[in-house]
């Protein structure tokens, strides 16, 4: 593998820093393009004003360097949309993993519905307060047209 291909799928529930942002990866990119390269995200954390080489993204995400500063690893995670705490914080982390479970299942289920995604992709880099007024919003205005809303639902 070289020059910034991901083809390596990420670990389900990944445990490492490598494999947690090889999952980053693989979920958090734009809908209907591939996975960001190694550049992309380098220029991504340049963007918001922090500094690492395309270089250092391929070795963190290969394994071969395996503990970041925690001033990379809040830039990694910035770029993605992600709280910080995701590489660090067991809590985060599984709320975080949450949010990439739905984002590849609304992906599975949506097929070539670019929109839906880049929305689910959208909300999940939001705080989690802000998600929750969102979800209040869609959930009022599908009670005020007569539909249901998830709540509403019985669950298995």
């Amino acid at each position: 593998m070289t020059n910034g291909d991901h083809t390596e799928q990420p670990d389900r529930r990944p445990q490492d820093f490598a494999s947690q942002l090889r999952r980053l990866i693989a979920v958090m990119h734009p809908p209907g393009q591939d996975p960001l390269s190694d550049r992309a995200i380098s220029a991504r954390v340049r963007e918001r004003g922090g500094s690492i080489s395309a270089g250092y993204v391929a070795d963190l995400r290969r394994g071969i360097k395996t503990k970041p500063s925690l001033d990379h690893a809040r830039q990694l995670a910035e770029a993605f949309g992600v709280s910080p705490g995701y590489f660090c914080d067991p809590e985060i982390y599984e709320r975080v993993s949450l949010e990439l479970d739905r984002i590849e299942e609304i992906n599975r289920q949506a097929g070539n519905s670019d929109q839906l995604v880049e929305l689910a992709t959208r909300m999940a880099s939001l705080q989690p307060t802000d998600r929750d007024t969102l979800a209040a919003l869609v959930q009022r205005e599908l009670a005020a047209r007569g539909g249901t809303s998830p709540t509403d639902r019985p669950r298995p």
